[in-house]
This record gives C-alpha cells, structure tokens and sequence, in this order.
C-alpha cells in the first residue's frame, strides 16, 4: 500500500512540473485580460507587500471509480475508488496588470 501512495506522488510530482511549464510559457509576460477570458472572475485576489496582485483560482473535479481490467476471466472485479482532485492556479501580476509568475498546484482528496 505504502509503495502505491510513493507511486502517485512522485507520478503527480512529475505531471505538476510539465503541467506548471506548460502554464508559464502561455500565461508570462501578458495581460490579466487573458486570465479574464480563459478563467473568469479569480476566486480571491492578494497583494504583496511589493505592490503585486496575485489572482487565484481553483477547479475541482470528481474522479469517479472506475472498473480496472485485468485481462483475466474472474468474478471479482477490480474498482478505483473515486477521489476529488482540486487543481490551484496562481498568477502574479505586477502593477501595469502583466503576468510575472505562475504557479500551479494539484491536491487529490
């Protein structure tokens, strides 16, 4: 059990640090305009105490359980459970409104 809980980690470890890569290189260096169009309205926006705004966002999605196939004639069925993966997204914005750093985060319950 413990070796599959190490698994999932270092997999969503991996996965988050493509995923981050991914958000920067489209997100850095434009204007909060484009966060309006692809998220929305944020829900909570923060300032630093350097004058920035940081804008968060946050999608949750149920995973629900799905029958595994184990490629044998058993009875017994195999079934992941369902979980809730909440995924935060975090834009700095400096003081003319561009993009400076981005931060992603994933969290399963």
């Amino acid at each position: 059990m413990a070796k599959r809980v190490l698994f999932f980690i270092v997999i969503a470890f991996m996965v988050s640090c493509t995923a981050s890569q991914r958000l920067a290189g489209k997100y850095e260096g434009k204007g909060a305009e484009v966060l309006f169009r692809d998220f929305g309205e944020p829900l909570e926006v923060q300032k630093t105490e350097t004058g920035n705004r940081i804008f968060v966002y946050k999608k949750e999605t149920l995973v629900r359980e799905t029958t595994i196939g184990t490629g044998r004639g058993t009875l017994d069925e195999r079934v992941s459970p369902s979980f809730m993966k909440i995924e935060t997204y975090k834009f700095v914005l400096d003081n003319e409104g561009v993009i400076v750093d981005t931060v992603y985060e994933k969290v399963y319950e």
